[in-house]
This record gives structure tokens, C-alpha cells and sequence, in this order.
């Protein structure tokens, strides 16, 4: 089984350009590396509206891994 990494940020994006890019990708599974996924500038990437908006609206995984 063969997998590809794809990295993408979600700044200077709206939610309508970020959830369709992962679309068209046909991502299954995102890691998200931030260290504050709380943080009051991530918008619609913020804990745990992403998670939600991820499985919900995308049918995408979700993992936290902060590095």
C-alpha cells in the first residue's frame, strides 16, 4: 500500500478554498502538528470545530500530533 503526504495551511484561506483542496486531493486522514490548536487566530481550523467540520462535511480523519 502506497500512502502520499500532503502538508497544507490553513492561513489566508477560506474555509470553502481549505476544505475543497483536501477534497480534490481525496485526503483521508489529517495530522495536525500545531502546538496551540486552540489559538483565537485559527479560525475554522481551531480545536475541535476542525475535527467536527473534518468528519462531518469531508468524511476526513483526524490525529494530533504536535511537534
Amino acid at each position: 500500500m502506497t500512502s502520499t503526504l500532503f502538508t497544507i495551511g490553513f492561513t489566508k484561506k477560506t474555509a470553502e478554498e481549505f476544505f475543497g483542496l483536501l477534497l480534490n486531493a481525496q485526503v483521508e486522514r489529517l495530522i495536525d502538528v500545531r502546538e496551540n490548536r486552540i489559538g483565537q487566530l485559527s479560525g475554522f481550523a481551531k480545536y475541535p470545530d476542525l475535527v467536527f467540520f473534518l468528519k462531518r462535511l469531508a468524511g476526513i480523519d483526524y490525529r494530533a500530533e504536535p511537534l
